[in-house]
């Protein structure tokens, strides 16, 4: 059981480092290169096509199924999780900053602690509630001082698709929670995808009719595979290998180490200082993580 709980930090923080590098290999792509719906329609569908090889080409897998009663649970999840999730955020990091978009992200974590409680009963001691908000103020920190991006150009429309995208996506680490301890996590993404496709579909198309594939460099070429393989398939494969081990509140609280792998990619390859804040930010984040994961003993309060 200790290797596999593991293993699963070990995912999350896979799927951690790489939305950190996706934060800067998305934003060059828009709007000089693609528009945030091509970058949609091409993100699920080439995952969605992923998924299925997979699924078709391995023979253990090809007769799993989901059980019918499962499936409203499963449509939900994958609408929030895939659908208004993903483009939530790309049409709010449009409109507005990249710091925006990572003060409003922050509050997942406080938002998947609520829902938890409210909807799956977890229980919520007070270390898993003090890592929280350690991590919550580190993330803050260097957000608010330390963040090597821009303050300027963010808008009240942009802010307000991310806030619709951060509470999708907390709602949907809870909902999916139980789908994903007792399915297959690559049964689950092909089913995942299929669901969130069809749902982007109609907002998407339009745009994807427009793509220019002729125009792409070598750099575009590499963001949109990284996208696909590493941002959407491999990451959303260790969230959903992670759920079956982990609670959501520990899963969500990972959105907290992602502006210190920018920051970190700021600094070695754009040259950016060591500041205090950095470190102090970071130490308060590492040890939000220690709070958050350690076995609880007599602690029985809930929040």
């Amino acid at each position: 059981m200790a290797k596999q709980n593991l293993r699963a930090h070990a995912s999350m923080l896979a799927a951690t480092l790489l939305f950190g590098v996706n934060y800067w290999i998305a934003k060059g792509l828009m709007p000089d290169h693609l528009l945030p719906m091509q970058i949609i329609f091409l993100r699920v569908l080439g995952t969605l096509l992923i998924a299925w090889i997979i699924q078709i080409s391995v023979k253990e897998l090809r007769v799993l199924k989901i059980d019918l009663a499962d499936y409203p649970r499963l449509i939900v999840s994958s609408l929030l999780g895939v659908a208004i999730n993903q483009m939530m955020f790309f049409t709010g990091l449009n409109h507005t900053t990249p710091v925006d978009a990572a003060i409003i992200n922050s509050v997942s974590p406080i938002l998947v602690l609520v829902f938890a409680a409210w909807i799956l009963k977890e229980q919520v001691g007070i270390s898993r509630l003090a890592g929280i908000l350690l991590g919550a103020t580190g993330a803050m920190m260097l957000i608010l001082l330390g963040n090597p991006l821009s303050l300027k150009g963010g808008s009240l429309t942009g802010d307000m698709f991310i806030v619709a995208n951060t509470a999708a996506w907390s709602l949907y680490l809870v909902i999916s929670k139980p789908l994903m301890v007792k399915y297959n996590p690559f049964l689950m993404m092909r089913w995942m995808f299929l669901i969130g496709f069809i749902g982007v579909f109609p907002f998407t198309i339009r745009q994807a009719l427009e793509i220019n594939f002729s125009s792409f460099d070598s750099y575009t070429w590499f963001a949109i595979f990284y996208i696909i393989i590493g941002t959407t398939f491999m990451a959303y494969f260790f969230i959903t290998y992670s759920l079956k081990r982990l609670s959501s509140p520990v899963v969500a609280y990972y959105t907290y180490i992602q502006p210190i792998i920018v920051a970190i990619i700021g600094i070695a390859v754009f040259a950016e200082h060591i500041s205090w804040v950095k470190i102090v930010s970071g130490l308060l984040v590492f040890a939000g993580i220690y709070f958050v994961t350690r076995k609880k003993r007599t602690e029985k309060s809930k929040f």
